[in-house]
């Protein structure tokens, strides 16, 4: 008898994937800073590091990610907006995984502001 150990490593195959579970649209132009937008979640199918997610979204936008539970995140205003100043908000959303090379996916959320 032979005794053989074998030790997979996994190749970095899979992108991460970003759904939006809950979305409360469209924000009204005097919601206060930090209040939620979005509720969303990634999934990267790999393991260890190559299924370790990271998100960002766009640096010019009034919002933020924070990430709220194991790979859960709430999207949330930074400030007031204002509908005459701008109507409508594009946010990229970006999921980037650890591995090597790194897998990424973007997402856009089109996020309209309602007049009070």
């Amino acid at each position: 008898h032979c005794r053989v150990l074998v030790h997979l490593l996994d190749v970095n195959d899979n992108a991460p994937e970003v759904t939006l579970t809950s979305v409360s649209m469209p924000v009204l132009e005097d919601a206060p800073p930090g209040t939620v937008i979005a509720v969303i979640s990634v999934l990267d199918r790999d393991s260890g590091d190559n299924g370790r997610v990271s998100c960002e979204v766009s640096p010019d936008v009034p919002f933020e990610l924070h990430s709220s539970f194991r790979n859960y995140y709430t999207l949330v205003t930074t400030q007031a907006l204002d509908r005459e100043v701008v109507p409508e908000y594009n946010v990229s959303i970006t999921a980037r995984d650890m591995g090597s090379p790194a897998l990424l996916t973007r997402s856009v959320l089109t996020i309209p502001v309602s007049d009070v």
